[in-house]
């Protein structure tokens, strides 16, 4: 940790907090891309389209399936079936979202007519403006954990004794934030840049005018772009970048490696992580490799996670009742208690509090 090891934040935190020294030439990006198969950085247009197709198809299966519940099922199990399709189909429709990021990055195929025009419609329609979130999405894999150009979840530095900091890790609080993640949350950051670099807060992604977020060569394609946030998309995020012991940076401290090697594997179940494509399960390998098919991006995992050794970053969550879906969502809640504001320690880094 640090330049080389801090051993009382090491004693103090998990191995979370593990951060690789710099320079260090046992990891770099080209001795992680060495340690990966090279198949698994080949785009395919059969599987990536195939997944797509698969996910309309699932889409149609599950509203053909609930209106049939509706029309025959008992009138007391009718709202379980809705629930169920509220459910699932949201982890569908994030699915679908993610192959939108994937063209955004470049990973569905080797055109970039194909990426493009699947993504604008996948994410158009998702109500998702797919060139202007590219764009700044784009800041966010080559800023993350910086404390002032990072693009998501950049935390506050709010004094940890502050009564809106005590009361937001209060039962009360975790639920006052989940119902603002539910709603409003994704649109905040959209509108208003709300949990991005601080000193672009204002800047809208619908404004092809916003300086802080777009160039001048990006305001037709902002213009171009429309958009529904969904929960799954704000928790996911959340999550693969945030946790009590993971550290964020500030400029003199920060690298690019540091910062894409400070993202977090997770796991939502079986069922979560096929319907949404892995994400949450491969999200170390995709910020170092942004522009890998999601299915090289699994497949690649295990090498990634051998070679980066104690640097290597995951949180399986415990199953809740046998579910590991549960569990993350207990994550979630525990997340969001410990994960308030962050406060320099005495390796130089800044550490939630």
């Amino acid at each position: 940790m640090g330049k080389g090891g801090s051993a009382s934040v090491a004693e103090k935190r998990s191995y979370l907090a593990e951060t690789i020294p710099q320079p260090y030439e046992a990891i770099t990006k080209k001795t992680l891309r060495d340690c990966i198969p090279a198949e698994y950085f080949v785009r395919s247009y059969t599987h990536s389209l195939g997944a797509l197709c698969w996910d309309l198809v699932m889409a149609g299966m599950a509203y053909a399936a609930v209106h049939w519940c509706n029309d025959n099922l008992p009138a007391y199990a009718v709202p379980v079936a809705w629930l169920a399709y509220w459910w699932v189909q949201g982890l569908i429709f994030t699915g679908l979202w993610v192959i939108g990021h994937e063209c955004g990055h470049g990973g569905f195929t080797d055109s970039r007519v194909v990426n493009d025009t699947v993504g604008f419609v996948v994410h158009s329609a998702l109500l998702a403006p797919y060139f202007s979130w590219a764009i700044t999405h784009a800041k966010h894999h080559h800023y993350t954990n910086h404390m002032t150009m990072g693009e998501t979840w950049v935390p506050s530095t709010a004094n940890p004794e502050k009564k809106s900091v005590k009361f937001a890790k209060t039962p009360l609080g975790i639920i006052q934030r989940l119902v603002i993640i539910a709603t409003v949350g994704w649109w905040a950051y959209l509108i208003n840049n709300n949990t991005g670099a601080r000193q672009n807060l204002g800047q809208s992604h619908f404004d092809p005018n916003a300086k802080s977020l777009f160039k001048k060569k990006d305001k037709n394609y902002v213009r171009a772009s429309n958009m529904e946030a969904n929960f799954y998309l704000a928790i996911i995020t959340l999550l693969q970048h945030t946790h009590k012991d993971v550290p964020h940076f500030e400029d003199e401290q920060w690298t690019w490696l540091r910062g894409a090697l400070s993202t977090i594997d997770r796991s939502m179940g079986p069922v979560g992580d096929y319907l949404t494509h892995y994400i949450v399960s491969s999200h170390v390998c995709h910020h170092i490799f942004s522009d890998m098919p999601y299915y090289g991006a699994q497949a690649a995992t295990p090498y990634v996670k051998a070679h980066l050794g104690k640097y290597y970053k995951a949180v399986m969550p415990k199953p809740v009742l046998g579910s590991t879906y549960l569990g993350y969502m207990r994550d979630l809640w525990i997340c969001l208690k410990t994960t308030v504001s962050v406060q320099k320690e005495e390796d130089g880094f800044m550490y939630f509090k």
